[in-house]
């Protein structure tokens, strides 16, 4: 693969694309999911706003520039690409029929949220622009998870939501009433998110990054095997089947690259963690327990269940591009499922480009960590190919694409492996490459005015 030069002689980057995704994170992360601006409707999310605008700015850059990139082929940029083309499609097809008055809305808001998530991957995949660059966006990532959990942490001790009490002015919560949701007596941690599930969710999607950091970090290792503990404690506390699910799929991931000392030492961490909640919390072991010895008698399974049957006879009627993106609205059926509600939404063709994204991100991340040439590099590869993973089994339980955060934490792991893998292959192939090799890099340039 070739580089692209491009010509910044007596100019300064003043923003790039590491800072574009780090505002994302600190507004996806920090700003509770059911805000909204209340004229754009669930399409008025800070983070939903913030990401389309880093597709406009992704295309902006392609559309003004004045010199060639010769990336080669781009498997990561075609699979993104097609599944946005596939929801645009379905949302085409969609509207130029009769649809009831309460899909219009949520058709619109559907398809921007896919365009959206679109820039955020391309932004991420070919605009960080070194190695240095991608290593701040997933260090921000990971102390901003670990800021939350320390949130839903003190939800629990507090019995409070305590979110409910920050109001941002021109933001309002579209009359939802925010507070702690409970199962078997024990509240249930929900940090900023709009519902536990997808708490636990991006808990258990960032986690492998966590560890990765806890483990390999260069320097600050303490803090980051703070974040993990504070981490690996939130998700026992979210009392989710979906987030343990997530983090044993993300651990035996990890766990593929370690050693068998290495193993044991997990299971003992594990062990002590476990003892930990047990001794602060009693019940909560047995409730956790029986999220799954009970499953049978749980009607949130029977749901999922009876899910299947409902989501065929929708799937039935418009096989190919579906209903329209965001049109199975939660009052004909809760499918806690995101493989089914895409395939309803936008067919067969729209399933098809949502498993190619999975599967290419992830083979772009294995692709990452054998080519990378640092250790560091290569376990964050595999971090990333775990996380992606994580996301993808979350989908089997639950609605990702319908929530802002868990939507948003997959998007930016799918981009971030994209850039490992365009970056290492720079490194590889150009040991001198220095900035300025990066493949596309979006920015806003300022006059350097010292001169340098």
């Amino acid at each position: 693969m070739r580089s692209a030069v491009e010509p910044t002689a007596g100019v300064r980057r003043s923003i790039d694309a590491a800072t574009i995704l780090t505002v994302y994170i600190v507004v996806l992360l920090a700003i509770r999911s059911v805000l909204v601006v209340p004229a754009l409707g669930t399409a008025g999310a800070p983070a939903t706003i913030v990401a389309i605008g880093a597709f406009l700015w992704w295309v902006w850059y392609h559309v003004q520039r004045v010199y060639r990139i010769d990336l080669g082929l781009q498997p990561l940029r075609v699979a993104i690409l097609g599944l946005l083309l596939a929801v645009m499609a379905s949302y085409v097809l969609a509207m130029s029929g009769p649809m009831p008055g309460n899909e219009l809305t949520p058709a619109d808001s559907g398809l921007l949220r896919m365009i959206g998530l679109a820039g955020l991957a391309m932004v991420a995949a070919e605009g960080i622009s070194s190695l240095d660059r991608l290593h701040a966006v997933a260090r921000r990532l990971v102390i901003g998870i670990g800021l939350v959990a320390v949130l839903g942490l003190a939800q629990f001790v507090t019995r409070q939501p305590l979110v409910d009490r920050i109001s941002i002015p021109g933001l309002s919560a579209r009359g939802i009433e925010i507070g702690l949701y409970e199962r078997s007596g024990m509240p249930r941690l929900s940090g900023t998110s709009t519902h536990p599930i997808e708490y636990g969710v991006i808990l258990s999607m960032v986690l492998p990054l966590v560890i990765v950091y806890a483990l390999h970090a260069p320097t600050r290792r303490w803090l980051y095997r703070a974040v993990l503990a504070v981490v690996a404690i939130a998700i026992f506390m979210v009392i989710s089947r979906s987030a343990i699910l997530c983090t044993a799929v993300a651990i035996i991931v990890l766990a593929l690259r370690w050693s068998w000392r290495m193993r044991l030492v997990a299971l003992g961490c594990l062990s002590a963690i476990s003892g930990v909640v047990y001794l602060m919390v009693p019940g909560m072991l047995g409730v956790l327990t029986g999220l799954f010895v009970g499953a049978g008698d749980d009607a949130s399974v029977a749901s999922r269940t009876d899910a299947y049957g409902v989501a065929f006879q929708f799937i039935a009627r418009d096989p190919w591009l579906g209903r329209g993106p965001g049109t199975f609205l939660p009052q004909y059926w809760i499918l806690d499922n995101q493989y089914l509600g895409h395939t309803i939404e936008t067919g067969l063709i729209g399933m098809a480009a949502l498993l190619a994204v999975i599967l290419v991100a992830a083979f772009t991340a294995r692709s990452a960590r054998m080519a990378a040439t640092t250790d560091f590099d290569r376990e964050l590869a595999q971090g990333l190919l775990a996380a992606i993973l994580a996301g993808a089994t979350a989908m089997a339980f639950y609605d990702l694409f319908a929530f802002p955060q868990s939507s948003g934490c997959f998007i930016l792991m799918v981009g971030l492996a994209g850039a490992l893998h365009r970056l290492v292959r720079v490194r590889r192939t150009e040991p001198s490459a220095g900035v300025h090799d990066s493949a596309v890099r979006p920015h806003v340039s300022t006059p350097d005015v010292a001169g340098r």
